[in-house]
């Protein structure tokens, strides 16, 4: 019996409709379904990421590496550098860079060198490598290698040092203790200064200073001077020798007399502060590195006379001008000269390569007068006369008085003092000008050369004994003490040295200046001679030391650049 199913279409194929039922309704649920996507761009997200994080690991890892080879061939170029090792420069490299994992060859390493075996002025060591960084994930983008290009240089060379010492050892000097904390800070700078110079690198000049600066008998014999007398050793420098460093070789330097100023007619006739000091420790001792003669030198330094700081610095350029070079030499050739001949090319030119020249001044004070005689009071012939039997002092008496009253007023008359310097001079005439006594006994008078004059008795006792008590003259006195007198006012000195210090800084000396228990005016005029104001130390009492302590750490550190 056939059945019919109302209100409902007959399935044709049973099996295939469900399938197919199925299928539509998988699909229907499928596309309806959001369920899995989040995942797969979490996915995405997570590749990126690693991407960029593999990237930044590598760079990491890549930066550490290169940061560990430039540190690494820096210290061996370094090493290599190094004047005081011995080994080849090319060896050491490869040493050093061997035991942190580093292969290189001898010739990626380049090496120049100053001077020759085993006296080595100047190395330089420099060294190319290109390892490669192989990246960890940078890979996956492409990028396998990362180039490491490093280049690594080092110099090492013994700069030619030049230095003038300058030291204040003026009458000021001998109070408070500052003398002798000078000469500490003194030979502990000169220690510091040549320590390790055995290779002749560094040369030192002392300039000792007071009212004048002595050149001492042998740098004095090749000036060209007036030469008017052999006593001591000074000279005068005009204002336009402030102007350069160098002393002019065609100048003839008018030297400075040889005569005491100061001491007064109330005490002996025998002159004792000479404008020019003749003590050995007093003259300088020019391009030395005998640290030893220095300080021992240093150690004899007594305090007298006025202050020439601008005389002092005019020297101390001198010294380190090449123009000096002949002088230099001729004193190097004379025996028992502590000149070494390694310094047979000083004073270096100022625009030679590793060459520095410093100068180093200290004072205690200012400027002050600076004397000298006219010229016509420095050489030739006096006026004065001493018998070759007694010894006795005698002025000719030039006015033609008539004092035996016989009239005859054509003699040459002269003031003979027979006691020296007690009582009143007794008056004698004779008309034979080599008998001085008026005796006729033939006992002779010599007259006196003015340099003899000047060694024998002081301006004022010349000037009360041998001239005011023949008439009571006030006027003659006074005459007689300034008219043979010149003298450098302190503002004029002031002026002198302010262009000397310029000169020097102009061919790129370096001054270092220190102002030992100054005043404020003479702290600003050594602060304006420094180099820069850092240059000047103002120190009091035991901090001298400090200051020529610091003032030698600062050359020390420039002898060697790197």
């Amino acid at each position: 019996m056939q059945m019919k199913l109302f209100g409902q279409v007959p399935l044709r194929s049973p099996k295939h409709s469900i399938e197919e039922a199925v299928r539509n309704y998988r699909f229907q649920r499928f596309a309806k379904d959001d369920e899995g996507s989040l995942t797969i761009f979490a996915l995405f997200l997570f590749i990126c990421m690693l991407m960029f994080g593999g990237i930044a690991l590598d760079v990491m890892l890549y930066e550490n590496q290169r940061t560990h080879i430039q540190n690494s061939t820096d210290r061996a170029v370094l090493a290599a550098a190094n004047l005081d090792q011995t080994v080849d420069p090319k060896v050491v490299v490869q040493d050093y860079l061997a035991k942190v994992g580093i292969q290189i060859s001898q010739d990626d390493v380049q090496v120049t060198e100053i001077g020759s075996f085993p006296v080595i002025t100047g190395r330089q060591v420099s060294i190319s490598v290109e390892p490669v960084y192989n990246t960890m994930l940078m890979n996956m983008v492409g990028v396998d290698t990362l180039p490491l290009s490093l280049t690594s240089e080092a110099t090492e060379a013994i700069n030619d040092i030049e230095v003038s010492l300058v030291l204040d050892i003026s009458g000021s000097m001998g109070s408070n203790s500052k003398l002798e904390n000078m000469q500490d800070a003194a030979q502990l700078f000169v220690d510091e200064i040549l320590a390790g110079s055995s290779d002749n690198r560094v040369s030192v000049s002392l300039v000792p200073y007071s009212t004048q600066v002595s050149a001492g008998p042998d740098l004095f014999a090749e000036l060209t001077t007036t030469n008017d007398h052999t006593n001591s050793y000074c000279v005068q420098f005009g204002a336009s020798d402030y102007l350069t460093t160098g002393i002019d070789p065609t100048e003839t330097l008018s030297q400075t007399a040889h005569f005491d100023p100061w001491r007064s007619w109330r005490r002996s006739a025998t002159p004792s502060n000479f404008v020019c000091r003749t003590e050995s420790h007093a003259q300088i001792q020019p391009w030395t590195n005998n640290a030893q003669d220095l300080k021992d030198q240093i150690e004899l330094m007594t305090a007298g006379g006025n202050t020439s700081i601008d005389v002092a610095v005019k020297w101390a350029s001198a010294l380190l001008d090449p123009s000096m070079n002949e002088e230099l030499n001729a004193l190097r050739t004379i025996s028992g000269s502590n000149i070494p001949s390694e310094f047979s090319s000083r004073p270096f030119a100022y625009n030679r390569e590793d060459t520095l020249k410093f100068i180093v001044v200290m004072t205690d004070g200012i400027n002050t007068t600076q004397y000298d005689l006219v010229n016509a009071y420095k050489s030739g012939v006096s006026n004065l006369y001493r018998d070759t039997a007694t010894g006795n002092l005698s002025v000719r008496d030039d006015e033609y008085q008539d004092y035996d009253g016989d009239g005859d007023w054509w003699e040459d008359y002269f003031i003979y003092n027979l006691d020296g310097v007690s009582g009143f001079p007794t008056r004698y005439w004779d008309d034979e000008p080599f008998d001085s006594d008026g005796t006729a006994s033939g006992s002779e008078a010599m007259n006196l050369e003015w340099p003899a004059v000047w060694s024998t008795m002081s301006l004022s006792w010349r000037a009360y004994y041998m001239h005011y008590r023949q008439y009571w003259d006030a006027d003659d006195y006074y005459d007689n003490i300034y008219d043979p007198l010149t003298w450098v006012s302190a503002g004029n000195k002031d002026a002198y040295l302010d262009d000397i210090c310029q000169a020097a800084k102009d061919n790129n000396v370096v001054i270092f200046a220190v102002g030992f228990e100054v005043t404020d005016s003479s702290a600003a005029v050594m602060s304006d001679c420094a180099s820069t104001p850092n240059h000047f130390y103002r120190v009091e009492g035991l901090d001298i030391s400090y200051a020529f302590a610091s003032i030698a750490n600062q050359i020390n550190q420039l002898k060697l650049t790197q």
